[in-house]
């Protein structure tokens, strides 16, 4: 098979083309946060702006409007090191966010959280959705997330065994 985005073929994009689509048109959230913990909270999220090479003088007003989205905006010059799981869960939402992608790839999203964490994140990204037409694509064991979710795929051993719509 092949993976299209946009109706282009993503095997035959030239590499600069493929850092593009990336870094402005997704966004990722990794189950393990990749956050740096000597880097503050705004410090993270303006990341994927300089890498992006959006202009140092858009980068903290994208970031601090990604951080008030998820709650964040007290915690701007705290320390990565120095937040709960919830909190850097959602710190890597806010990255995740702030180039404003049209998709966004979440890995176990809740999957080092407790309930009451995970639930907060759960209705952040569904919220998202609803509200700024961000496809989300999770990629999850947990059933009751999965059970949220429009549109599920289940895969065992790299095989595909059903799709299901809402």
């Amino acid at each position: 098979g092949s993976i299209s985005f946009d109706g282009q073929v993503y095997e035959s994009l030239k590499p600069a083309k493929l850092d593009h689509l990336r870094s402005k048109r997704f966004g990722f959230i990794f189950q393990q946060f990749f956050l740096n913990g000597r880097e503050t909270v705004l410090e993270n999220v303006l990341l994927p702006l300089k890498i992006a090479g959006v202009k140092r003088s858009e980068r903290k007003k994208r970031a601090l409007e990604a951080l008030e989205e998820v709650g964040l905006s007290d915690k701007v010059a705290n320390r990565a090191t120095d937040l709960s799981g919830g909190q850097k869960q959602r710190v890597a939402i806010a990255r995740a966010l702030v180039n404003q992608p049209e998709v966004i790839f979440a890995d176990e999203p809740t999957g080092n959280l407790d309930s009451e964490n995970g639930a907060k994140v759960e209705d952040l990204l569904f919220d998202l959705n609803r509200n700024k037409g961000i496809t989300l694509i999770i990629v999850t064991h947990d059933v009751d997330l999965a059970k949220r979710c429009k549109r599920r795929f289940v895969m065992k051993d790299g095989h595909l065994l059903e799709g299901k719509h809402k």
